[in-house]
């Protein structure tokens, strides 16, 4: 059966798309930093005893991640849904049934890690295009102009903090082997 997209899905991409929108951006750009220096921070950790309301909790979030994916129509969006869906079902899966991954149960935080991270550069290109092309209409040309100079320091202040955490997170974190 086919779904359609009604109004309220429409207008929910209009209002919240991260390619459109610099705030909606700068949160995506900013969840997968804190998710990426979780994920690093608990790189050595010994796994967690899983917990069946975590269980319940994981899956009332992919619910809503795979509704809200269908109501996003870029593809960068649907890029980071998925990888946000992955994470979680490859993350409750090694907790729940471990035997699954076998001998590569090792490789589940580094790879978590990686979807973390190429989340984040994702949300970094969506940051950069959102902060590049403002959704400005013709009769606010002044507004267009006064943005100019915003969107070069935008750009510039999330570039330099984000380089500036994962340096800190790298320099106080080191990996080991």
């Amino acid at each position: 059966m086919r779904r359609k997209l009604s109004l309220s899905d429409q207008g929910l991409h209009a209002l919240y798309c991260p390619v459109k929108n610099a705030k909606s951006a700068l949160f995506l750009v900013a969840s997968f930093s804190v998710v990426a220096f979780v994920s690093w921070k608990g790189l050595h950790k010994p796994p967690e005893h899983p917990d069946f309301v975590v269980l319940l909790f994981a899956i009332l979030v992919v619910a809503m991640l795979a509704k809200w994916s269908v109501a996003f129509t870029c593809l960068r969006e649907r890029l980071v849904f998925g990888l946000v869906i992955v994470s979680f079902v490859v993350g409750e899966v090694a907790a729940f049934v471990p035997s699954v991954f076998g001998n590569h149960a090792w490789m589940v935080k580094p790879g978590k890690l990686a979807l973390s991270l190429f989340g984040l550069l994702v949300s970094l290109t969506m940051l950069v295009q959102s902060a590049r092309s403002p959704n400005v209409g013709p009769s606010n040309a002044e507004a267009l102009i006064a943005w100019q100079p915003k969107q070069n320091l935008l750009i510039l202040l999330v570039v330099t903090l984000t380089v500036l955490a994962l340096g800190a997170m790298l320099y106080f974190l080191p990996f080991r082997q």
